[in-house]
């Protein structure tokens, strides 16, 4: 039988390490871990993601407008400080877009795509007054 080690972890220099442990918004990975209560969890340093959205607009023209597409993850605490960062949501679900609503980001920058729109989706995409992508004719029967 061979001792156990400690894991070894592939470089990250986006993530502060200190005495061995990989720090997230400040808080050390373990103690997060005991915080939540169960493994694995994700964990999201907000800083980092400012920063990462920062680089983003600095390397693109002001012209452009940036958004943030839910399907990457649609976690609420995540959907809202994203919104407060970008200029608009892209959705693909009536629950998604109830999140970016939620999160407080303006129904007049919320994009709605995907093939399999409901009739329901779509009446209360309507009814928010987000902008709908309409990817096929029974989207444009509907929607009449």
């Amino acid at each position: 039988m061979s001792a156990r080690t400690s894991p070894v972890h592939p470089q990250m220099s986006q993530f502060a390490v200190q005495d061995g442990e990989l720090m997230i918004g400040g808080i050390a990975l373990s103690r997060l871990a005991a915080r939540v209560g169960q493994t694995p969890f994700y964990a999201y340093d907000r800083h980092l993601l400012t920063r990462r959205v920062s680089e983003l607009r600095a390397a693109l023209p002001p012209s452009l407008k940036l958004h943030y597409a839910m399907k990457a993850n649609p976690m609420p605490a995540l959907v809202c400080h994203m919104a407060g960062l970008v200029d608009g949501i892209d959705v693909a679900s009536a629950g998604e877009l109830k999140v970016a609503l939620d999160a407080g980001a303006d129904a007049q920058e919320i994009s709605f795509a995907g093939p399999a729109k409901r009739r329901v989706e779509l009446q209360q995409a309507v009814a928010a007054g987000i902008l709908i992508n309409i990817e096929s004719f029974r989207e444009v029967a509907e929607l009449a």
